[in-house]
């Protein structure tokens, strides 16, 4: 909590000369101040006149020196120690070093050396607040109202000692007590409503007080944000913008009230207005990243892909959204057919930015669907010599070793995911796949696959995996229970058929086993981005076995 010090330098002056006055000697004349000046040095050894070192004191204490200005004021009252307000004035300077016992220590004397200082009560109440000292600063500050009732400030205090209480409906009697004395009093409805708001989570209350407050202050912007807020949570869009667009009327430079105006409209889904407020936003803010982005997004939104990309171009690498603006970018570049470009635009930004593992693995991604399968397994292993931490980079390279055919180092890559990430539920269900599938560590597979479930119960393909597991090991009966279950929980996956094809097969079933592979074949064909070589595999266990049906 800050303390201000309200004393100007005429003032210091002024009740210099009134201390002068009050220790017996004769208010200063020009003539009087000359002749003195002859005999006293500041900084000397000789004793110095008490009204000069309160001036001195003041202004260290202005110039924020309150270190020194404290080291003065200790001389006046040395010098004279029964002024009440060069205690006063000790207790300020403490608390602005944030010496809050030594404040309410000489905040006290101040208040027994004269009880009718009320500057003093009503900043001691203030220091038992900053103490979160509550009941304290209540009884000093209902003594400054019943000396003073119409000390404005003593009421708002004694409403924030009461909130400090979370005594919510005394905090808003105080600032109705204040409203009896000043019925103009903005800011007592402001903290009427903050209160309903806030601590009370009464919005219509909070509308009622904060409207009070307009009708006194119609040009307070503060209010009229905390109106504007309010309509926001309650999800009154059109009642927020109303709002905010009175307040852009009174603060056209506002960034963020223009900001808050074009995300209302976006939130509206009227993606035109809100455009419309970015650009001219951006219009006088030509380096603003957010805006850039915001409206990369709204030109996405409404198909327009050709402007968002431009947009998102612009965002450069030191932005916060500079990530977000290049994936958006590079995969509407893929969208339009322009891979080359989208694969330029990640190999930058994966040079701009070398620790962001996703430009890495985007980039990948994108070789790998061109063709081009070393080249995406390069991008990942230099990427993991900068991100070795990072267990979606490793699972990736254990994938792309998969596709060149390499199981035993796919293998290796899992583990490393492992070593990252305990946890990783695929991980383990590769590894456990993988050695069931090339009929070897049978063992070791069916544990990978058991906690791989654990963590993922009614995962499909992991259930698969351990009906698999149990093929390997010769339990048919076991595999097809839960290659069943799998089945039911990812219908028609062609891998997931032709397990239970095999499966069936086993137990002599050729008719139910062909009917499978022929629906895992048929669920091959169909898909997107078909794998031939899986395809190849099941057509001829189908024409293997149309001799042995019957």
């Amino acid at each position: 909590m800050g303390f201000h010090r309200t004393i100007s330098i005429l003032a210091a002056v002024s009740l210099a000369i009134f201390f002068a006055g009050c220790s017996g000697k004769e208010g200063p004349k020009a003539h009087r101040l000359a002749e003195k000046n002859k005999t006293i040095k500041l900084e000397g050894k000789e004793k110095e006149d008490p009204y000069l070192s309160f001036i001195k004191a003041n202004l260290l204490s202005m110039e924020d020196e309150p270190k020194k200005s404290t080291s003065e004021i200790k001389k006046l009252i040395q010098q004279e120690p029964k002024i009440a307000y060069h205690h006063y004035l000790l207790a300020q300077n403490y608390a602005t070093e944030g010496l809050l016992p030594q404040a309410i220590s000489s905040c006290q004397a101040a208040i027994e050396l004269d009880p009718s200082l009320l500057e003093a009560r009503l900043f001691l109440g203030k220091l038992y607040l900053a103490k979160e000292s509550y009941a304290q600063a209540v009884k000093e500050l209902r003594d400054v109202i019943r000396r003073d009732p119409s000390i404005e400030e003593a009421y708002i205090q004694l409403g924030r000692a009461h909130l400090g209480q979370k005594d919510y409906a005394a905090a808003i009697k105080a600032m109705q007590s204040l409203l009896r004395v000043n019925p103009d009093s903005s800011i007592a409805y402001y903290y009427i409503g903050s209160i309903y708001e806030q601590n009370l989570k009464q919005s219509d209350k909070a509308i009622a007080a904060f409207k009070a407050a307009l009708e006194i202050e119609p040009n307070n912007v503060t209010i009229h944000h905390a109106v504007a807020e309010i309509y926001l949570a309650k999800k009154q869009l059109a009642k927020a913008l109303e709002k905010y667009e009175e307040i852009a009327r009174m603060e056209p430079e506002d960034i963020s009230t223009q900001l808050r105006i074009a995300l209302i409209h976006y939130e509206m889904k009227q993606y035109d207005k809100a455009i419309e407020v970015f650009e001219r936003i951006l219009a006088s803010n030509p380096e603003a990243d957010k805006i850039l982005f915001y409206l990369g997004m709204l030109h996405e939104s409404v198909d327009a892909p050709e402007k968002a990309m431009e947009r998102f171009a612009e965002v450069p690498p030191n932005s916060t959204y500079y990530r977000d603006a290049r994936l958006h970018l590079a995969s509407l570049l893929r969208e339009a057919g322009r891979s080359e470009e989208a694969i330029i635009a990640m190999r930058e930004a994966a040079a701009a930015k070398p620790k962001t593992p996703e430009f890495h693995e985007l980039l990948a991604a994108l070789l790998e669907e061109q063709g081009d399968l070393p080249g995406a397994l390069l991008v990942v292993e230099e990427a993991r010599r900068i991100n070795s931490k990072n267990e979606h980079l490793a699972f990736m390279q254990g994938i792309l070793y998969e596709r060149q055919g390499n199981r035993g180092k796919a293998v290796e890559a899992m583990q490393d995911v492992l070593k990252i990430n305990p946890q990783n539920a695929s991980a383990m269900n590769y590894i456990g796949y993988t050695y069931a599938d090339s009929g070897e560590r049978l063992s070791e597979a069916l544990e990978y696959v058991q906690k791989a479930l654990l963590l993922r119960p009614d995962d499909g393909y992991i259930m698969d995996s351990l009906g698999w597991v149990y093929f390997k090991m010769g339990d048919s009966e076991k595999a097809l229970k839960y290659l069943m279950k799998a089945d039911k929980l990812v219908p028609g996956e062609p891998t997931i058929l032709y397990h239970i094809g095999e499966a069936l097969l086993s137990q002599g079933k050729a008719n139910e086993a062909i009917n499978y592979l022929r629906r895992s074949l048929d669920a091959g064909e169909k898909r997107e981005s078909p794998d031939k070589r899986e395809i190849e595999k099941v057509r001829s266990r189908i024409e293997e076995l149309k001799g042995s049906a019957r």
